[in-house]
């Protein structure tokens, strides 16, 4: 505490001085800080005073009589754009001492539409500029026309070539070491059984992909019907096209109605985007057999998605060929590639890449009068990183954030006055990556480019001078270059980037003024027709969408962007194979590295690969045993390759993110140092607002595990995993980690953001989707899609934010509308696919047990939420249907023993889950609820039976995603402390701390996701060690073992309850940690003392609290030196179930309670 009463953590939309905010009546907030050893301090009333930055007043509230300090809405005249304002807050204390404190904020354009921009435009490069970067490309289309020449009857076209990973037994899982041209997929036309009546088939050769391949004989062959090639047209040019899609293969021939072959699986791995790719489009190429003769032409790349746009295509027509075949034995004829086998045959192979990721620059001169004040307004269709005069401008990554694109896309606010040459001539330069609108993106390998094909950048630099002139700088392809052949060749937050340092040469300076930029060409507008994905989809679950921009709304930034939270150490090195070094950075972290390696070859390929577990020493691992295991990155590339310069480099990617623990380094003559292994651990997590120590050192980890899988996927939205190519945001996972997430750090923000997106992508029938952003994706149903109820209710109870309410109502209630829609003859809501997710005994448990619960909790949830926002009529419905279902639940879901069913109301569940859920959500019928207590215990004290057939021990967790969001919780409330504490503290698989035991930093998405036994039990490609699904055991150890809790009749904790709750076998001796409310710090602690509890507590000024203490006599409770009820700012309630009540105004507290 402070010696006096101070304001403090004055913030305008839960954020200190925001710069280039775009809400017209933003929300105020302040913290008061009481004086040093001073209780019941709080707030009477206050008063704000708003000024703009010429001193007008725009708002004065005048003297309001409240103790309410967060959510203060600005009523005064409407605020106008790109204006700073200054504010003051008054308050006055229960003594009627005034205190003040000021602050700024500063709007934005306050305008959603282009208007706001000055005439600034979207710009980048050409058709001609797009990258290609061949080797990390695993979706993809190639077309040409073959023509064997009479006489001859085959030749082959080739692709996937000479993949690095294949050339180098240290980075594939067979340790296949190929030379170049021995490692490729090869289709090869062969017209000769037609000469005997047969047909021409079409050979796929794999060669060099999984041992046993056999390059002389085909992997497989499809016939080609003879109404398509014949004996008559058999030496004419014959179409075919190749779709590549993450190593499925589909091949047509002579036009896309003759389809050879369907998504046939190539990858010797695993179908689909399931496994690591191959092939990656890789290098291309051309064979025959001696004596064989073909021409080849028409060939072009081509992305996957619709624009299609071409990434390769030569121009065969000049008489001076210099592509990419210029130093093979390939010739070019009448304008095609001439395939002559000769007397040895013909392989020829070249790699079709081309271009560097985007550069753009301008340079302007400031006029000479003196500079008030400039602002950078940007954003980008990509991420970007963009420089002022050599600065890097803002700290902030991976910007804009992920949205719905095509709907709400966020753009960004800069200070840059010092940044700026008041005098002469200054330099703006942007670099662009692929971010969240083009590249891999999802699962689902067809979403390659999901938004658009290229990137662009869209900003307006405004200069103000003291005279109050403005100077405007906007992008335009007048004034702007681009440059295609820059140092970060690709950059993709799945695939990684790959660096060539060598040009950095070329482009030294080029972010400051008087650079040469003879060598760039001018910018492009680039329009979204021909650039982005237009047009309607359908989607399996939420129907049909479309991306079309009409409505498009371009808003300030809401929430925090990503940014380096922390920095990580290597603690560990070991080399698993000759030259191949493995540092552990001691935490499953999610950022990118920053390696320091000393002088070296210019030229040499630095390669970086990423895993988050190694492979154990067991029979399973073979050879790859301490290296590093990258199954279940599944389709994600992952790897970073930096070729170097000469002298010392710092390798630090740009527009890349990986989750890992280990880094692999190969290309090095030696080992680096561990200090010049760091990590940049990348978050959209300013600060953790919750701490929790106890005497258990296993579930202190759990809990640091809890706060880094929480870190790891607050990454600009709610992912499931950070690491493989999923990275989404599943609707399913942030609902059950809501209400842990808004203890662990202040995301109100970030979720409000989360929610925006969750509208932008409901479906016109009010369905949520199962992940957000991205139209239809997913597979969950109402477990998943629940979450656009559950997060805002918990947002609006853990920091009293009523506007979250009101922006999704008509969302919420649409949402409700679906579910009506989607209930069947029998009752049952069919939108119900995913159940307890990784249960282990999941398959008792039925989806429409877990379906119906929720529906009910999420009736009464809108019942409150109407009844909050003064919604009467809607609240009587809510609460009718709520009654109604409740009673569907009780009579299709509970029999006669009050033992939890099937529909069929004879079929036993009787699981964990079951009972857990329908106490945790309150559904349970007066009459059924002791009994579900009861057999909530029965089912955590004994053995249980697993999904394997597998006896497990007792107080072992066997629920899912769903039930154990909720079991403490439910055994807790049903006055089972005890069960609670030793599930929490059990070791045996299942449970929280077999992963810890096992060495987890973060939660892992399967609870046994590694074991020193199995290993990872055949689940390689789907075992994320980084899902925080499993850490909503978070809130119970802050709401219950902590005891700090929300009063849902004062939101925001200006009112709380302190129930903390202490280990009744004493395993757990003591527990200790803190809550930041949106009022202030929290804290509480208890511990065992001979035979008497001690707990000691903080009850932020400006609050009260409700404390519950356990006691077997409330007169023998001492609070310091004297009877509780006698002590300042104490007043006793009431004692009850054997916990004495008591009301703390704001102080510190410290407790004693005999027990006997």
């Amino acid at each position: 505490m402070k010696s006096k009463a101070e304001l403090h953590q004055l913030t305008v939309e839960y954020t200190e001085t925001p710069l280039g905010i775009d809400v017209s009546n933003p929300r105020f907030a302040w913290q008061m800080t009481a004086p040093a050893h001073s209780r019941g301090y709080h707030q009477t009333a206050y008063q704000i005073i708003v000024d703009d930055a010429e001193g007008s007043r725009v708002w004065d509230s005048g003297k309001v009589e409240s103790g309410i300090s967060v959510g203060i809405l600005y009523e005064g005249e409407a605020l106008q754009p790109t204006t700073r304002y200054m504010w003051t807050v008054t308050v006055w204390d229960q003594e009627g001492a005034a205190v003040s404190a000021s602050s700024w904020f500063e709007t934005g354009l306050m305008d959603p539409s282009y208007q706001a921009w000055d005439g600034a435009v979207w710009i980048g490069g050409s058709d001609e500029d797009l990258p290609l970067n061949s080797h990390v490309l695993s979706v993809f289309r190639i077309q040409y026309q073959q023509q064997l020449l009479e006489g001859s009857s085959k030749a082959s076209f080739i692709f996937g070539a000479n993949d690095a990973r294949l050339l180098n037994r240290n980075m594939n899982i067979y340790n296949l070491e190929s030379k170049v041209n021995e490692s490729y997929i090869k289709l090869e036309l062969d017209i000769s059984a037609l000469d005997s009546g047969g047909q021409a088939k079409l050979h796929v050769y794999r060669a060099g992909f999984a041992p046993g391949d056999d390059p002389s004989r085909p992997f497989a062959s499809f016939p080609i019907a003879k109404q398509l090639i014949n004996d008559e047209n058999k030496y004419a040019a014959h179409s075919i096209e190749i779709e590549g899609l993450t190593g499925l293969i589909s091949i047509y021939i002579n036009g896309r109605d003759n389809c050879l072959a369907k998504d046939f699986q190539i990858n010797p791995i695993g179908r689909g985007y399931d496994y690591i790719t191959f092939p990656m489009l890789a290098d291309i190429g051309f064979a025959a057999e001696p004596g064989q003769k073909a021409l080849f032409s028409k060939l072009t790349i081509r992305n996957y998605r619709s624009p299609y746009a071409i990434l390769f295509q030569e121009d065969l027509n000049g008489t001076n060929y210099s592509g990419i075949f210029a130093d093979s034995d390939l010739k070019i004829k009448n304008g095609c590639y001439f395939v002559d086998g000769g007397s040895t045959g013909i392989f020829a192979t070249a790699d079709p890449s081309r271009n560097s990721m985007p550069m753009l620059r301008t340079e302007f001169t400031a006029s000479p009068q003196e500079i008030d004040r400039a602002r950078l307004y940007v954003t980008a269709r990509g991420v970007y990183e963009i420089y002022l005069n050599g600065s890097l401008v803002g700290d902030y990554y991976f910007t804009p954030d992920f949205t719905q694109y095509d709907v709400t896309h966020m753009y960004q606010t800069y200070d840059v006055t010092d940044l700026l040459n008041p005098e002469g001539k200054n330099a703006l330069g942007a670099l662009l990556g692929e971010g969240w609108w083009s590249g891999y993106l999802s699962y689902t390998s067809s979403n390659w480019n999901y938004f658009g094909d290229r990137q662009s950048l869209l900003a307006k630099l405004v200069i103000r001078y003291k005279d109050g002139k403005e100077e405007i700088i906007t992008t335009n392809p007048e004034t702007w270059k681009y440059y295609h052949d820059g140092p970060i060749i690709y950059s993709s937050f799945f695939q990684g980037e790959n660096y060539d340092a060598r040009k950095e040469a070329a482009v030294f300076g080029w972010d400051t003024p008087n650079f040469d930029d003879a060598g760039w060409k001018p910018a492009v507008e680039v329009p979204l027709e021909g650039t982005a994905f237009l047009g309607k989809i359908t989607t399996e679950y939420s129907g049909e969408f479309e991306f079309n921009y009409e409505n498009l709304k371009l808003v300030g930034q809401i929430g925090a962007s990503p940014q380096v939270y922390k920095t990580l150490t290597a603690v560990k090195l070991h080399e698993p194979r000759p030259g191949v070094y493995v540092y552990d950075m001691g935490q499953n972290m999610v950022g990118i590295p920053r390696i320091t390696i000393p002088n070296g070859t210019a030229g040499a390929v630095v390669t970086l690969r990423y895993g988050e577990m190694l492979y154990p020493d067991l029979p399973q691992s073979g050879a790859n045993v301490g290296m590093v295991m990258m199954e279940n990155y599944r389709a994600a590339h992952s790897h970073d390759t930096y070729i170097r310069k000469g002298g010392s480099e710092v390798i630090q990617p740009h527009f890349t993110f990986h989750g890992y623990r280990y880094i692999e380094i190969t290309g090095i003559d030696k080992p680096l140092p561990l200090e010049a292994v760091q990590g940049l651990v990348i978050t959209s997590i300013t600060e953790l607002t919750a701490e929790y120590r106890t005497s258990n050192e296993l579930v202190n980890r759990l809990w640091q595990n809890i706060v880094w899988s929480k870190l790891g996927n607050f990454l600009s939205i709610p992912t499931d995993c950070p690491q493989r190519n999923e990275r989404m945001g599943w609707s399913g996972d942030i609902s059950v980690f809501s209400r842990t997430a808004v203890y662990l750090s202040n995301t109100a923000g970030f979720l409000a953001r989360h929610m925006m997106n969750m509208r932008d992508t409901q479906a016109a029938s009010g369905r949520f989707g199962d992940t957000a952003p991205m139209y239809g994706e997913g597979f969950g149903g109402l477990l998943w899609g629940s979450a656009g109820i559950v997060i805002p209710w918990e947002v609006y109870l853990q920091y009293g934010d009523r506007r979250i309410l009101e922006d999704n109502y008509q969302a919420m209630k649409s949402y409700l509308h679906h579910l009506d829609a989607a209930t069947d003859e029998n009752g049952l809501i069919t939108d119900s696919r995913l159940g307890d997710w990784l249960g282990p005994e999941n398959s008792k448990n039925e989806n429409h047990f877990l379906v119906t619960a929720y529906h009910v909790y999420d009736l009464g949830i809108m019942a409150q939420i109407a009844a909050i926002l003064g919604r009467k009529e809607d609240a009587a419905e809510f609460q009718h249907k709520y009654q109604q279902r409740k009673a569907f639940f009780n009579k299709h879901f509970v029999n006669e023993d009050y033992r939890t069913t099937r529909f069929d109301g004879k079929t036993l569940i009787d699981t964990q889950s079951s009972y857990a859920v329908g106490l945790a959500l309150g559904v349970f019928s007066d009459d059924a609820l002791p009994y579900a207590r009861k057999y909530l215990l029965e089912a955590v004290a004994r053995e249980n039976v697993d999904d394997e057939g597998e006896l497990r021990p007792p107080y072992t967790l066997m629920t899912g995603f769903i039930g154990t969001a909720w079991i403490s919780t439910a055994l807790s409330e049903s006055g089972w402390d005890e069960a609670a504490y030793r599930l929490l503290q059990q070791t045996e698989y299942p449970s929280w701390l077999y992963p810890v035991i096992h060495g987890a930093t973060t939660i892992w998405e399967r609870l046994d996701g590694f074991t020193e036994e199995k290993g990872f039990a055949g689940h390689n490609w789907m075992n994320s060690f980084n899902h925080y699904s499993f850490g909503a055991v978070g809130q119970w150890l802050m709401s219950h073992s902590l005891g700090i809790q929300r009063d849902p009749d004062n939101p925001g904790f200006k009112h709380f309850i302190l129930q903390p709750t202490p280990d009744p076998d004493r395993r757990m001796t003591f527990a200790e940690g803190s809550y930041d409310s949106v009022y202030g710090r929290i804290e509480s602690a208890w511990k065992y003392e001979n035979d008497s509890l001690i707990l000691e507590v903080e009850v932020p000024a400006n609050t009260t609290a409700t404390i519950y203490i356990p006691a077997a006599d409330p007169n023998s409770i001492r609070e310091q030196d004297q009877a509780a009820a006698l002590s300042a700012g104490v007043e006793f309630i009431e004692y009850k179930n054997k916990k004495a009540v008591y009301r703390l105004q704001a102080g510190s507290y410290r407790f004693t309670a005999p027990l006997s």
